[in-house]
């Protein structure tokens, strides 16, 4: 038999509405780069004393669902931004406008890994989005990386849907982007990262549960990240120093920007932040950055959240 090869695996996604139980097949093909995702189950050993130095059989442990899968950021990801931040409100008519800022998370989904030139498919239920994390950078494609935690996996020889919609994957770049901090553009950014942190709590395991979790309850949100410019002002790192108040925005544009295919559009506003101080430091003669670190909040910004994505495309339901 020919050894599994990962250009033909495949991942697709569906929405659960009762957690950990799959629902009417309407499942999407998800583009992935790689992925460590999967069950774990460690062996807890015995020191039980029996007149000889060998071991007794180990115990089974409880089942741990979890791990990454990178990606590419693509204005088709709708259902997994909503997962990872928790609201969203949908507005228009093809196309269509996704409002999505941090609050109780969906009820979660299922991912299911295919191999499929065995014909061997890993489902996974009752996954829920622990972290995702973003890198915008002066060019390049936009990679995207998502943590999961889930409850369950069953493999099979057939795939729980055997026609996944296909919703095709024309990945931001770096050209398409542009960023406003504290309410302005800025010039000399050369890297933007946004980490959301969603704190799940795994450790809910119950007697008699078959070593699965119970539930995956999501805790605060946190949102930090870095972002890193040309050392060319004393400006931005003066709201460090100051412990000033500021904001972050980041656009990726394509087309008019409206929606409709070919023409999406993705903001993520982080309406207030606070920079960590981070002096700059001369690592050789070539150019300076100063890399300022910062953490997002929930005061009174009127967007009513600490993060706001705002997709617009043609997909109406996610």
């Amino acid at each position: 038999m020919a050894q599994a090869a990962g250009s033909n695996a495949q991942i697709i996604f569906d929405v659960e509405t009762v957690f950990g139980t799959t629902p009417t097949p309407d499942a999407k093909l998800f583009y992935f780069l790689s992925d460590s995702f999967g069950e774990k189950r460690a062996l807890h050993r015995s020191d039980i004393i029996r007149g000889n130095r060998n071991l007794t059989k180990p115990v089974r442990g409880n089942k741990d669902v979890s791990g990454n899968i990178k990606t590419e950021l693509s204005p088709y990801m709708a259902t997994f931004l909503k997962h990872l931040l928790g609201t969203n409100t949908t507005t228009g008519a093809n196309p269509y406008t996704h409002t999505m800022k941090a609050g109780a998370l969906p009820v979660s989904l299922c991912l299911e890994k295919g191999f499929t030139d065995l014909a061997q498919y890993f489902l996974y239920n009752g996954c829920r989005i622990n972290r995702g994390t973003f890198e915008f950078a002066s060019d390049g494609i936009i990679p995207a990386s998502f943590d999961f935690m889930g409850q369950k996996r069953t493999i099979s020889g057939t795939s729980f849907d055997a026609t996944p919609v296909n919703l095709g994957h024309l990945p931001f770049d770096g050209f398409e982007a542009t960023i406003e901090e504290g309410g302005s553009s800025i010039a000399y950014v050369s890297k933007c990262t946004v980490d959301i942190f969603n704190d799940l709590d795994g450790g809910n395991y119950v007697i008699a549960g078959a070593g699965q979790r119970r539930a995956i309850p999501e805790g605060k949100t946190a949102v930090t990240g870095t972002l890193t410019a040309l050392f060319e002002s004393i400006t931005l790192f003066n709201k460090a120093v100051n412990f000033t108040e500021s904001s972050i925005k980041i656009t990726m544009t394509r087309g008019d920007g409206l929606g409709s295919a070919g023409n999406e559009s993705l903001v993520i506003f982080i309406p207030e932040v606070v920079y960590e101080v981070s002096d700059p430091l001369v690592s050789g003669p070539k150019g300076i950055v100063v890399e300022m670190p910062y953490s997002a909040f929930y005061d009174n910004a009127a967007e009513a959240t600490s993060i706001q994505i705002v997709l617009k495309n043609t997909q109406s339901a996610i």
